[in-house]
């Protein structure tokens, strides 16, 4: 066709063939294999939106997760019957099966839930896990793409582990056993630097310089004004911003005001922070509201999907953030060892996977073959295994046989393949988050399901692009950028795991995935609302609008250091988690008006029925998945 020269779509690169070649041998395989076991919509679609030929849920990327990036149109409209009571009123079936356990989600939770059970099950005993997505992992996969003959990796949501060498506490006690036992390691090559890229300090992990930020050479991006970088070295003077808010950054970012000299603070700290909003506290510690929008982006993307006035302060504390940590006193992040896989968790999540099940995933088992070797979907549901994995099935009704303090078993109904079906189970652990708990199980205590409404979410969009070299950052000197208006707010060079031991040298020039974690704030939205208000933002975009103003954004802050859309950017694959995150509002977690703490309420779960989600623990995290899901398992081996 004929380019008109006035046509952004063509200069941003919105009409650029993607690069889809897959590895046969050696890295991963194509879809089909995947496609064919579990069959979800789409599966043989062409196209800009191949292979899920939705224009909502846009490019999948290469290999076994070209079909899963994130929450797809076919599992969101699968989450929404359930949301819209499609199944309130189902004619009862007979039941198709019967097992010891069944485990709900394929997450962190519902596997480990699975992988404590392998672990204790007696001869005989039977697991059945469901997984509405059709690949296991929850938000705990990957995406991968082709960028001129070189797999990149990125990951879509779970990312960055502690490596447990020393002792976190004991929240962190039963992901430090469970990594050692599974023959996780606990040093890690990077990848070698060259080309100039050596005189960087790069990270490993994406969230380092969000965190850790004075370790790394960031830059400010103020639009119009343009770059400053590492302002925080001449207390923000170089940037734009008035005297007022540049003392206040500077103040909050060296953690200057100290929430604890507060009147009430009292020898209770924990519980005074439990009983306000972290922008509450900001503001009584004196900050000006352009605080609250400097750390809203953390707070979205670093654990709690929505804003400051809308989380407890004490969870920020557990964030570690200015105020909430004696004066002066560092975020605890810069003294941790962490790793960050190409992947993400994806990795640790299929090493336990390839424990639990040996040849679920192809290869020897070693590390490398773990995090990148194909999926095997025919051992995931191979009958008279004692563990048994169940994709794109979506449970859509829990309930006893009988009043739940007398039944023997626990009825589970679930859709796949445009049918229901049902089986029944001795015990059954709710490893799914708490917005779908709280509507599949049908005869939820009182206590339980005044405990479950007050639970809010946020929401979270992972892009991962596919670029082909990254010789603008490299111009402007910094290895990450941060900026204020658009789309995103954060995005930074990584250096990854060396998997093989003779990866290429990571220079200004080579390939890379750069990972977008995009904050959907609504500030000033009413505590319960902020997160759903987002999530609607997020379900009404669609993937050629993100793409834009993805291209739109690139273009804006590195156009003029080399950067150009349509010849650099190879793919953009698009993960939506419309509930990524738990958002503990104030009293969650010493709870309030006398009332007990609504975590504690849910963990005591009835009759047959165990939740065993991470949000119980505050703050949804691999390691609080863990703790969580172990207890869930052991409580449900008891039961039988």
């Amino acid at each position: 066709m004929t380019r008109d020269p006035s046509d952004s779509r063509l200069d941003l690169g919105m009409d650029a063939a993607i690069t889809r070649r897959d590895f046969v041998n050696g890295a991963l395989v194509g879809a089909s294999a995947l496609l064919t076991a579990s069959g979800p919509a789409g599966a043989a679609a062409a196209g800009p939106f191949a292979p899920s030929g939705s224009a909502w849920t846009g490019y999948g990327g290469v290999g076994d997760y070209s079909v899963s990036n994130g929450n797809t149109e076919q599992v969101r409209d699968a989450a929404h019957l359930i949301r819209d009571g499609a199944y309130e009123a189902i004619a009862t079936s007979p039941v198709e099966e019967s097992w010891d356990v069944v485990v709900i989600g394929g997450g962190f939770s519902g596997v480990t839930a699975a992988y404590e059970f392998s672990r204790q099950a007696k001869p005989g005993q039977s697991c059945l896990l469901l997984e509405n997505h059709p690949v296991i992992g929850g938000e705990a996969k990957q995406n991968d793409l082709d960028v001129d003959g070189i797999r990149l990796t990125g990951p879509q949501g779970s990312n960055e582990s502690l490596v447990p060498v020393q002792p976190y506490g004991e929240r962190y006690e039963v992901f430090r056993d469970y990594w050692h036992e599974i023959g996780m390691p606990t040093d890690f090559p990077l990848v070698p630097l060259a080309g100039g890229a050596e005189k960087y300090h790069i990270p490993n992990s994406h969230y380092d310089p969000m965190v850790i930020e004075r370790e790394f050479d960031v830059g400010y991006y103020f639009g119009a004004d343009g770059w400053r970088t590492n302002p925080w070295k001449d207390a923000f003077r170089s940037t734009p911003w008035p005297e007022n808010i540049r003392r206040d950054v500077d103040d909050f970012f060296n953690n200057r005001r100290d929430g604890s000299a507060l009147p009430g603070a009292g020898d209770g700290f924990d519980r005074f922070l439990d009983s306000m909003s972290y922008r509450e506290l900001l503001d009584r510690l004196g900050y000006g509201p352009e605080i609250s929008s400097y750390v809203n982006p953390l707070i979205g993307v670093g654990n709690y999907g929505v804003c400051s006035d809308a989380i407890s302060a004490y969870a920020a504390r557990r964030l570690t953030l200015p105020g909430t940590i004696p004066s002066g006193a560092s975020s605890r992040f810069s003294n941790l060892k962490a790793v960050s896989f190409p992947g993400g968790n994806a990795t640790i999540l299929r090493t336990m996977l390839k424990r639990m099940i040996p040849d679920a995933i192809q290869g020897d088992g070693g590390l490398l073959a773990n995090a990148t070797a194909p999926f095997n979907p025919a051992a995931f549901d191979r009958p008279g295994q004692a563990i048994r994995l169940r994709l794109s099935s979506t449970v859509v009704r829990v309930e006893h046989d009988g009043p739940p303090d007398k039944a023997e078993r626990v009825f589970v109904t679930y859709a796949r393949n445009g049918r229901l079906h049902r089986v029944a189970a001795k015990a059954v652990v709710v490893g799914a988050g708490g917005w779908v708990a709280r509507r599949i199980v049908r005869d939820l205590p009182s206590d339980i399901a005044e405990a479950y409404s007050g639970f809010n979410y946020g929401p979270v969009m992972t892009a991962n692009i596919g670029l082909r070299h990254w010789r603008f950052f490299d111009r402007l000197g910094i290895i990450a950028a941060r900026w204020f208006d658009g789309l995103g707010w954060e995005a930074c060079i990584r250096r990854d795991v060396d998997l093989t031991g003779n990866a290429r040298p990571l220079t200004p020039d080579s390939p890379i995935m750069l990972t977008l974690y995009i904050p959907i704030l609504r500030p000033g939205e009413d505590m319960a609302a902020q997160g759903a208000v987002a999530r609607q933002y997020l379900l009404d975009t669609s993937y050629a609008t993100f793409e834009r103003q993805i291209r739109e954004q690139l273009t804006a802050m590195f156009g003029s250091h080399g950067f150009d859309a349509r010849r650099d950017i190879a793919g953009i694959v698009l993960n939506r988690w419309g509930h990524a995150y738990f958002a503990p509002s104030p009293g969650f977690f010493f709870g309030k008006d006398g009332k007990e703490a609504p975590h504690e309420t849910i963990r005591r779960s009835y009759g047959r029925i165990r939740f065993a989600h991470s949000e119980l623990q505050g703050n949804m995290n691999m390691a609080h998945a863990m703790l969580e899901a172990r207890r869930g398992a052991r409580q449900a081996a008891a039961l039988i």
